[in-house]
């Protein structure tokens, strides 16, 4: 971030001052501006995606009052053609961790699944259930699914698929990396054409 303040700031002030007859050399500044604005993104992104959580930064939290604020605010990014169906009951559950982080993984995985409908459109259901002390938060939508030579690459740090300027490929890297640090798991079983299943397995404790 020390390095990318002075470029942010110089090529601003640059544009500022260049006459808007000189198109070009403004798009050419332009350019270095907003790459500079994505990699302080990209900088925050590894931040936290190397920042260990620390005991008194978690709590025990209700599964279902965690996923319903998350659905609040993931549902104005849902697009028109798509539902969403939430299907939680853990009224005595509790699990132990970070609302911050673990909204942050729900989240993400939340706003793929309406990426992946956005053409299409379909349904994205949000189910629970438990199992040997462990609870399963099962997103399955049934969008577009993820192609066979694209799956075992899509926890990596920096691997995406969208389009330039349209993800870092940091999202699913940093969910996984919440999810360790919850002593917990996050799966995908997915089926290009058919849709994809993602479990976010946490410990779980009664109330």
């Amino acid at each position: 971030n020390n390095l990318l303040t002075p470029i942010m700031t110089y090529s601003m002030l640059t544009l500022e001052q260049l006459n808007p007859e000189q198109e070009e050399l403004y798009d050419n500044v332009l350019e270095i501006y907003n790459s500079s604005r994505k990699a302080r993104e990209i900088t925050s992104q590894l931040s936290q995606y190397s920042r260990k959580n620390t005991d008194e930064n978690k709590q025990y939290l209700n599964p279902d009052l965690l996923i319903s604020k998350v659905l609040h605010v993931a549902l104005p990014a849902c697009p028109q053609n798509v539902t969403v169906d939430s299907q939680c009951s853990n009224k005595h559950l509790r699990i132990y961790g970070n609302e911050t982080q673990l909204s942050q993984l729900l989240l993400n995985l939340m706003l793929n699944a309406f990426h992946a409908m956005t053409e299409e459109g379909g349904q994205l259901t949000i189910s629970t259930h438990t199992e040997n002390g462990q609870l399963h938060i099962v997103l399955q939508d049934n969008g577009c699914g993820i192609p066979s030579d694209v799956l075992p690459h899509i926890f990596e740090p920096f691997f995406t698929t969208k389009e330039g300027g349209k993800g870092s490929g940091l999202g699913l890297a940093i969910a996984q990396q919440i999810a360790e640090d919850h002593q917990g798991r996050l799966s995908v079983h997915s089926v290009e054409g058919e849709g994809s299943i993602f479990t976010l397995t946490l410990p779980a404790y009664l109330d």
